[in-house]
């Protein structure tokens, strides 16, 4: 990949290459925004991130979302009603994307002109089915990318996952690559643990060599917001949506049999998993065989705050647990490598960091091990799959694959995005930037 081939950076006075990108939260929720600029070409080019947004989508928007997950992961609805909705949902999403893209284009002070494309990524409709030929997967957008191209004259590049699976592959993660780009560093290895509505890790290997990407590692480990915001609406029968802070679980203690029946169910879920080289769901983990647990227990014998007290061990012992395991994997590996055996840094990202409760058992069960918020390396949170998305735009706009497929299972990395041309000015532009980006030999290894 030339683009990670370290060129010697050129200065950052070079006028800034812009690139937008826009994340919808795999529950339809939430979406983010941002504008990055590179300064030059290549993985040693500076990287400006110009400016982030993220706000809550409307309810009706998100029930009409996750209806339409629900109906996808039918066998048998009916295709009137689908095509209806998948249309209803594409239209309101552009309207909401396109009205991102005029806040943050405004708070950036960029007009449309500077800003070479916006891509777009959501979790997308993913539904497996059996043919003649055997069993496929499909994949669908849900960026309505001719009328957001139409409506703002921007370039817009979607449907991340599409050469993927056409690849074979699962259609992700794809994060993990533009995560590296940002958060690797020369002289140690890293983990970033992702406390978001599924909590995730990802190791991040220290930039030594042309080849260090290759050493990424995925891993989705735990339902984490999903759970204990359906615990918290639950027991406060929608008094509260989300236990703000950990108000209320700083206030209970660990029910020593609800932990053990939760740590059974996590152990069955690992055990009849299929997924050998990274467990990944674009929806991710779903808490409902958790909390079948509480369904079939009187929880009345239970105050709110010991069960969500209780949940928050139960997080924190299986991330903490993960970690381990990779420390463990990634030491074997380093042995096997010579390279210097030590310790991979900690990083946090996800709304999860803000649940003190829930950061201080997970470094009690990391032995206190150091653990740094993203936010000190200059990144928001919020935001961030915003940034990653707006990476794999400039990507895809330099030609440069983006899928590992020693995560994703494809069978090759390609350059990734469907490209939707915008006005015929923007369209120009774009074509004669990517006319100056070569795209990256392919070795024998990797094209075989």
């Amino acid at each position: 990949m030339a683009f990670l081939q370290f060129p010697s950076a050129p200065k950052k006075d070079n006028p800034p290459r812009w690139f937008g990108g826009i994340s919808i939260s795999s529950g339809g929720r939430r979406i983010e925004s941002a504008v990055i600029g590179s300064h030059g070409r290549g993985g040693g080019s500076p990287i400006e991130i110009r400016k982030t947004i993220s706000f809550d989508l409307p309810p009706e928007i998100t029930s009409a979302y996750i209806e339409l997950q629900r109906i996808c992961s039918s066998d048998n609805a009916p295709i009137g009603v689908f095509f209806s909705l998948y249309q209803h949902v594409l239209r309101e999403l552009a309207s909401v994307e396109e009205e991102a893209i005029g806040e943050l284009l405004s708070d950036a002070h960029l007009s449309k002109n500077d800003v070479l494309a916006f891509g777009v990524k959501d979790s997308g409709l993913f539904h497996r089915h059996q043919s003649q030929q055997g069993n496929f997967l499909s994949y669908q957008s849900l960026c309505d990318a001719p009328y957001l191209a139409e409506q703002t004259g921007l370039n817009i590049i979607d449907a991340f996952p599409e050469q993927d699976v056409a690849s074979n592959g699962r259609g992700g993660p794809l994060l993990p690559l533009p995560m590296w780009v940002f958060l690797k560093s020369d002289t140690a290895d890293r983990i970033l643990i992702d406390l978001g509505a599924t909590a995730r890790i990802i190791f991040l290997p220290r930039a030594e060599n042309v080849f260090s990407h290759q050493r990424i590692l995925y891993r989705d480990i735990i339902p984490c917001g999903s759970l204990l915001d359906s615990l918290t609406r639950s027991l406060t029968q929608g008094k509260m949506s989300i236990d703000n802070g950990g108000k209320l679980t700083v206030q209970g203690c660990q029910l020593p049999e609800l932990l053990d029946a939760l740590r059974a169910v996590q152990s069955e879920r690992q055990r009849t998993s299929k997924t050998q080289t990274s467990n990944w769901n674009p929806l991710g983990i779903s808490p409902s065989p958790f909390l079948e647990v509480l369904a079939h227990r009187n929880t009345s014998e239970y105050t709110v705050q010991d069960i969500l007290c209780t949940a928050n061990a139960f997080i924190a012992e299986c991330v903490a647990d993960a970690i381990l395991n990779m420390f463990s994997e990634t030491e074997r590996e380093t042995e096997n490598n010579d390279s210097k055996n030590t310790e991979p840094e900690l990083l946090i990202t996800g709304s999860g960091q803000l649940h003190g409760l829930l950061v201080n058992l997970l470094s009690s069960h990391l032995n206190k091990r150091p653990i740094m918020p993203i936010a000190r390396l200059g990144f928001s949170s919020d935001c961030f799959d915003a940034v990653n998305t707006a990476m794999l735009t400039l990507m895809a706009a330099d030609q440069i694959p983006s899928n590992l497929p020693s995560l994703t299972g494809s069978d090759t990395s390609r350059p990734l995005g469907r490209i939707t041309s915008g006005s015929a000015a923007a369209w120009q532009r774009l074509l004669n930037e990517m006319t100056l980006s070569k795209p990256a030999a392919r070795n024998l290894r990797s094209a075989v």
